[in-house]
């Protein structure tokens, strides 16, 4: 099968500037029989080494897209003026001629295109089998925002939702829903919501594949004095409940009981404010910005928490946990899409308060959740598999 895929990321091991990484592990974890050739308007901006690298671990041909000149000018420098398009920028974009003619004379057995927003591209090659990756349905994303009561109490991103939601809904209301195209998506809610505002079209949930793994695999067992970790920026999809989360640590019960069996480290940027109320409140805190290797940090710990109030899809940094032998405890939101189970092979809690009242229980008897965590890590390698997941997306293919 040779393939012919559009994207506008550069494919990366790891989430640059964007979410690289679903298509670097879908082409991964292809059979290298399937040929792909690659057209990318690189909006991550890898560099040309980065690129090249791409290109030989993944034995794909790479050729590189030229962004718009007005797609830079428009977000640059005349950022106000997305407020009046019907869509969202990058709606606009499609192929040139000369770009166009040359995939056709190519002749793929199908056209693979990675990134929303490129639909009116899809469109350009309509007499092709094709396979949209979206990898997330955004007007949802928009519509959940719309319904925190902490997004409406911020007038900026508010606003910012009310804006967008109708462009995505437009644009996704408008997606061909021809039998020789299908939709791939990393979130099962994004796939029913899609159906909803576009019957009729083909829309597919798959796993997403899990990232890189430690070598050797962690030996998970429980630090004497147990090594929390909370990973990712400090930013809209952690912010309420991560201040509750630190303000219920900071109570002058919980403080003195958890500070003796649990250390806190932030891995990421914006956390210092709360370094210093948990410092302050007795606990034994580092804060690592950057990770050179991120995986190799984050299995020097025992148990992450994740608590994320919003977004979408499949939230990587939880994926990259539990296949490497964390203990995750996250909200709903943080566990989406992950093919863990409550009380099985995660802790999910549905308030904050709850954290507190898990980790008060896991120091007690530390071994279930250790056994916990082993359960995690294998149903992740078991059913986010790098090579199951990409042979289920290129069998969409065939379905057309």
């Amino acid at each position: 099968m040779r393939i012919a895929m559009i994207s506008v990321m550069m494919p990366a091991v790891e989430n640059i500037r964007g979410t690289s990484a679903l298509p670097y592990h879908l082409l991964a974890g292809r059979d290298r029989r399937i040929k792909v050739e690659l057209y990318s308007y690189n909006l991550n901006q890898l560099s040309e080494e980065q690129i090249n690298n791409a290109a030989k671990n993944l034995d794909i041909d790479i050729h590189l897209l030229p962004v718009p000149w007005w797609y830079t000018f428009v977000l640059n420098f005349f950022a106000f003026f997305r407020l009046f398009l019907k869509n969202p920028v990058g709606n606009y974009i499609h192929l040139e001629k000369e770009q166009l003619d040359t995939i056709i004379k190519k002749n793929p057995d199908g056209i693979w295109i990675y990134g929303e927003e490129l639909s009116r591209v899809s469109n350009q090659l309509k007499e092709f089998k094709r396979v949209h990756t979206l990898p997330d349905c955004e007007s949802l994303y928009y519509y959940r925002m719309l319904g925190k009561r902490f997004v409406m109490r911020d007038k900026m991103r508010y606003w910012r939702a009310t804006f967008m939601f109708p462009k995505y809904l437009n644009m996704e209301r408008l997606f061909d829903t021809s039998s020789n195209i299908h939709y791939h998506l990393v979130g099962e809610a994004d796939v029913d919501f899609l159906k909803e505002i576009n019957p009729g079209i083909q829309a597919h949930f798959l796993r997403h594949p899990h990232y890189q793994l430690a070598e050797p695999a962690k030996v998970i067992s429980f630090s004497p004095k147990i090594k929390l970790l909370i990973a990712g920026q400090y930013n809209l999809y952690m912010q309420q409940d991560v201040d509750e989360l630190i303000d219920n640590l900071c109570t002058a019960e919980n403080k003195i009981e958890l500070s003796e069996h649990y250390v806190i480290t932030f891995l990421g940027k914006g956390w210092d404010a709360h370094v210093c109320s948990l410092i302050e409140a007795g606990y034994e805190v580092s804060h690592i910005k950057f990770a050179p290797n991120y995986i190799d940090e984050i299995v020097k710990h025992d148990i992450q928490i994740t608590p994320i109030s919003i977004g979408t899809g499949t939230k990587g940094k939880v994926l990259d946990a539990v296949a490497n032998g964390l203990l995750v405890i996250g909200s709903w939101y943080a566990l989406e899409n992950i093919a863990v189970e409550h009380n099985v092979s995660c802790l999910q809690y549905n308030v904050v308060k709850d954290v507190i009242i898990m980790l008060k229980k896991i120091y007690l008897d530390p071994t279930i959740y250790e056994v916990m965590a082993e359960k995690g890590r294998q149903a992740i390698l078991q059913k986010h598999n790098g090579t199951s997941v990409s042979n289920d997306m290129f069998f969409l293919f065939k379905l057309s």
